[in-house]
């Protein structure tokens, strides 16, 4: 069953659309007038949507501002999102597109076009599905090889992928400049740490980091990515500048609340650094990318500790764990 909520102001569209899908034809629908309303379904639902049909004109906050907010929802950044016009204009389409649009329908609606493209979003879906158990799987194989620190390997957490998969988001932006925060976050005595436990136990701890550095940025539009060495690069899209200071202290603090130790003899969370990787806040997709490459190029792994240092800050943990290895 397709669970698929639908946005629109129009009484006759909600009728249209109840009409067309329905639960003989796998579709669970669910309809609301307004986005403020479809926000408060979505975070009182208990199971999530599959799909959603927003109509972009409406009053208070439209289409494209909701399809935005959507996409910010870790778990709805890839889940197929049709919006609703009357307007064909290039400019407006291209303002949803830019929000995270995956198709469009025209009014007045046709139903066999509708079906059509709502029979596209499932097979999607259900591609998104396959992609995401094969990444699981491949995930699972994966904890069982060693990996290398500075390889930039995939972590099992929504909304932080590999820097391949952000630079690739930063060139398909459209031509133009748009204001972004370029920023770094490094973990202490990340190569101490690497020498110290099994791959498996390393790669967990990066997913527990992850996890905080998504949590620090929830209710901004980002992309984070994980790069290797215990660091991690990305851009939030936004006129306000990022307070990395802030940003640092909800990641300690989810980290103090949500640590796992396991596999490092019940060991504590890491510390953090948070950076702002420059200053210069207009940036095109290409020179944003050129930076973010360029700064990885020239970050120090070991971000200033000594390696005799890092020996010695983990010396006892290696000797705790040696019997598990």
């Amino acid at each position: 069953m397709m669970r698929i909520l639908a946005v629109d102001d129009d009484p006759v569209i909600l009728d249209l659309l109840t009409g067309c899908l329905t639960e003989n034809d796998n579709y669970e629908l669910t309809c609301c007038e307004s986005s403020e309303e479809a926000l408060d379904i979505m975070q009182e639902s208990n199971q999530p949507f599959d799909s959603f049909l927003l109509d972009i004109m409406m009053p208070g906050i439209n289409g494209i501002s909701l399809c935005e907010m959507i996409r910010d929802v870790p778990y709805y950044r890839a889940v197929p999102i049709i919006m609703i016009t009357a307007s064909k204009e290039p400019a407006m389409m291209q303002r949803a597109f830019d929000a995270g649009a995956t198709d469009f329908l025209c009014k007045p609606l046709d139903g066999v076009e509708l079906s059509a493209r709502i029979n596209s979003a499932s097979m999607l879906n259900a591609s998104l599905l396959r992609e995401r158990e094969a990444q699981h799987t491949l995930a699972e194989m994966t904890q069982m090889m060693q990996i290398r620190f500075d390889e930039d390997f995939d972590l099992d957490v929504s909304a932080c992928s590999d820097v391949s998969a952000l630079e690739n988001y930063l060139l398909r932006l459209p031509s133009g400049c748009f204001s972004m925060s370029l920023f770094s976050i490094s973990v202490d005595g990340a190569r101490g740490i690497y020498r110290a436990v099994k791959a498996p136990a390393f790669r967990r701890q990066m997913e527990q980091v992850a996890r905080a550095s998504v949590h620090s940025l929830e209710g901004m539009r980002f992309h984070l990515a994980y790069a290797g060495s215990g660091r991690f690069i990305g851009v939030v899209m936004s006129r306000a500048r990022l307070n990395t200071a802030s940003m640092a202290e909800r990641m300690r603090a989810h980290l103090q609340e949500n640590w796992d130790g396991k596999g490092m003899n019940g060991g504590l969370a890491p510390s953090l650094q948070v950076h702002s990787v420059t200053e210069q806040r207009l940036w095109s997709g290409l020179s944003a990318s050129n930076k973010l490459r360029e700064y990885l190029q020239g970050w120090d792994p070991l971000h200033g500790l000594a390696r005799h240092d890092e020996d010695n800050l983990f010396a006892q943990l290696e000797t705790a764990i040696d019997d598990d290895r």
